[in-house]
C-alpha cells in the first residue's frame, strides 16, 4: 500500500514495503528514479540491519550460521503504519519469527517522514528490544532522477560539497568487500558526473566535513541538497552506462572487510546498542531553483 502526503508544492509518496519513498514531486515534476526494472528497480531502500555486502553472504551469531543479501532486510519487509498527520508519517518494522531466522536479535526500527514546502526530513530511529547488546548498522539510498533540466548531458551535472574537502575513499575489491583507504578528489568541491564514474560500482567517502551535498547543474538551475551532518560514510552512486539517476548515500556502517571473519560485532563501522537504548539519525533533502524548468 502506498500512502502520500503534501506541504505546498511538495509532495511525496511512500510504500509500506520498506517504507520506501517512491516519489518526490515539486513544481510540476517527479525527482525521484521510478525504478525502471530494466535499469534498477528500486527508488530509496533502507539499509538496515547491516549496509554493504556481508563476506560470503552470511555472518556466523552464537555457532549459527545466518545467510543474507546485502543492505539488510528492512528494505523487502512491510511496514507498518503507525502514525498519520498533516505533514508526517511514521511506519515501523519490529522484529518477529522471519527476521529473527535472519537476524538474532529483537529490534524496532521506526521511519518517519515530514514534509515541509521546500524540503523533506526522513529519520531513523532503531531500538534494540532484546536482553544483550545488538550490532546493527542503517542507512540511505535515495536515487534521484537525471537530467535534472530537460536535454542536460550526464557531464553536465556535478555533485557539490558545502566546502573543499579532503576525503578518503573506502576501497573495496569485485565483491564489494573494504579493502583499504585511499585519497580521492582532495581539494574539491565539485565531482563532475560522467557515465563512466561508477564503472568500478560505487565511491565511498570518509572524512568529509561538509554538512550537506548536493546534484546540481553546472550552470545553475535546479538542484537537491542533502543535509549529512554528522553521518562518517557518503556512499555515491549509479548503474554503469548512460546515467538516468544518481544515488547518494549517508551511511552508519560499512560493508565487510575482505579479511573479515562473519562475526557482526567486529564488522567495520559496526554500531552496538545496549538493551533498551536507541539510536537516531536523519537526512534532509531540499530543493532548490524553484520553478525551474525540468
Amino acid at each position: 500500500m502506498e500512502y502520500e502526503m503534501r506541504q505546498g508544492s511538495l509532495g511525496i509518496r511512500v510504500s509500506d514495503r520498506g517504507a520506501e519513498l517512491c516519489s518526490l514531486t515539486a513544481w510540476g515534476r517527479e525527482w525521484m528514479w521510478q525504478g525502471d526494472p530494466a535499469v534498477w528497480g528500486r527508488h530509496a531502500p533502507t539499509c538496515f540491519p547491516w549496509c554493504g555486502r556481508l563476506k560470503d553472504g552470511w555472518f556466523e551469531q552464537d555457532g549459527r550460521r545466518y545467510e543474507n543479501g546485502a543492505h539488510g532486510f528492512a528494505r523487502d519487509r512491510v511496514h507498518t503504519l503507525v502514525e498519520q498527520g498533516e505533514n508526517r508519517l511514521v511506519f515501523r518494522l519490529d522484529a518477529d519469527g522471519d527476521t529473527l531466522a535472519r537476524y538474532p536479535w529483537r529490534f524496532r526500527l521506526d521511519t518517519c517522514y515530514t514534509v515541509r514546502e521546500d524540503s523533506l526530513r526522513v529519520t531513523y530511529q532503531v531500538e534494540n528490544r532484546d536482553s544483550r547488546p545488538m550490532p546493527f548498522q542503517v542507512g540511505f539510498h535515495h536515487a534521484f532522477a537525471l537530467p535534472l533540466a530537460a536535454g542536460a548531458a550526464t557531464q553536465d551535472h556535478v555533485i557539490r560539497f558545502e566546502r573543499a574537502e579532503t576525503p578518503e575513499e573506502i576501497v573495496t575489491g569485485p565483491e564489494g568487500l573494504v579493502s583499504g583507504k585511499r585519497p580521492r578528489f582532495t581539494g574539491e568541491t565539485e565531482i563532475e558526473l560522467t557515465d563512466t564514474l561508477f564503472d568500478q560500482d560505487s565511491i565511498c567517502l570518509t572524512s568529509l566535513r561538509s554538512r550537506w551535498v548536493e546534484v546540481a547543474l553546472k550552470g545553475g538551475g535546479p538542484a537537491l541538497r542533502l543535509g549529512m551532518e554528522g553521518f562518517p560514510y557518503v556512499l555515491l552512486w549509479s548503474k554503469p552506462g548512460p546515467m538516468r539517476f544518481v544515488c547518494i548515500e549517508p551511511w552508519y556502517g560499512l560493508p565487510d572487510r575482505l579479511d573479515g571473519d562473519h562475526n557482526l560485532f567486529r564488522r567495520p563501522a559496526i554500531q552496538v546498542l545496549q538493551p533498551g537504548e536507541t539510536f537516531s539519525c536523519t537526512q534532509t533533502t531540499a530543493l532548490l531553483g524553484g520553478g525551474a524548468e525540468g
